[in-house]
């Protein structure tokens, strides 16, 4: 047997991109869940809240969607987002990175707690 021997190509699912960059964005403070879409409830999706493409020049593009706890700092929690996720898939992989988009879908109240439109309205 020789050490030349071609074993074959390897190749990794962008589910598996969607997989790291929905783990490493529900680990950032203020992010409740992510934001599954009607087509991601039916399962046909198995990283909900997040779509990953290849770029025609060999990069991904990831887009994340996430509900968000009140209160929480939208402006830095972006640029958060796009950074954890960013690391995560650098320590996995080489696969160069073209765009991380980040959607915040919508903000959860806390339960028992009014809602400011709701607030000194009808009773």
């Amino acid at each position: 047997m020789s050490d030349s021997l071609a074993l074959g190509k390897q190749e990794v699912d962008l589910s598996v991109y969607a997989k790291v960059a929905a783990y490493e964005t529900l680990r950032q403070e203020g992010v409740l869940r992510m934001n599954a879409g009607f087509t991601e409830k039916l399962g046909m999706n198995k990283s909900p809240g997040v779509s990953v493409r290849l770029l025609d020049d060999g990069g991904l593009q990831i887009d994340v969607s996430v509900i968000v706890r009140y209160g929480t700092d939208l402006r830095s929690l972006g640029p958060a987002v796009q950074e954890a996720v960013l690391s995560g898939l650098r320590r996995m992989s080489d696969q160069p990175v073209g765009q991380i988009n980040v959607y915040i879908a919508d903000i959860e109240f806390p339960r028992g707690e009014a809602r400011p439109a709701e607030e000194g309205g009808r009773e």
